[in-house]
């Protein structure tokens, strides 16, 4: 065998053992490669439905987090005092105090309970203002939304989620002790919303 047709029979089974190296893409109905989604990639809920998105962040992540990642609230408390909370922020607070007043309405309503010496207002109803919810989570980020509508509109879905998760306070709730687990947004040194999001009731 001439040297010519040897290396033409090693480039030969070079050229083989390349091709069966090779992973065959699957193709689409068009004819285009199927891509796989790379397990690393960042989530991003821009095809989701605002339900879908709530689902997916609500029981994994937002709840656990304010459960268990909650600043105290003898923290909040001093800082308020001390006139340090200048800038909007938001937090997951647990309030360990008296249910002083259960105010209901069609629409709106609130829950006050007593905190040492501070009376703070929980928006219960069908309407909730603010982001608390939103803005206390690390893991709600505006990047993984469409737009500034759909970020806006995230909330509604995790307020839906915290008054049933709350239940249907009533009037024989006034003089029980509960804890609270609850998002509030602090503006200028005021809790201007707070939202919660589990109220465990014990004894008067």
């Amino acid at each position: 065998m001439s040297y010519k047709k040897i290396f033409q029979f090693i480039g030969l089974i070079a050229c083989l053992n390349l091709l069966t190296a090779c992973t065959v893409t699957d193709l689409d109905a068009d004819g285009n490669p199927i891509i796989p989604k790379d397990p690393n990639a960042a989530v991003s809920f821009a095809d989701f439905t605002l339900s879908e998105v709530a689902d997916q962040l609500w029981e994994p992540k937002v709840f656990p987090e304010a459960t268990q990642e909650f600043t105290p609230w003898e923290s909040i408390k001093s800082q308020l005092d001390a006139q340090q909370i200048d800038t909007k922020q938001s937090f997951f607070v647990r309030l360990d105090g008296t249910i002083e007043s259960v105010d209901l309405g069609k629409m709106r309503g609130a829950i006050t309970i007593k905190v040492g010496d501070t009376n703070i207002d929980l928006q219960v109803g069908r309407i909730i203002k603010g982001n608390a919810i939103r803005d206390a989570s690390k893991y709600v980020l505006f990047d993984d939304f469409k737009n500034q509508i759909r970020f806006a509109q995230i909330s509604r879905e995790f307020n839906n989620r915290a008054m049933a998760s709350v239940g249907e306070p009533d009037s024989s709730w006034v003089g029980e002790k509960a804890t609270v687990i609850a998002a509030i947004t602090i503006d200028q040194n005021t809790i201007s919303d707070a939202v919660p999001m589990q109220i465990i009731r014990g004894g008067k």
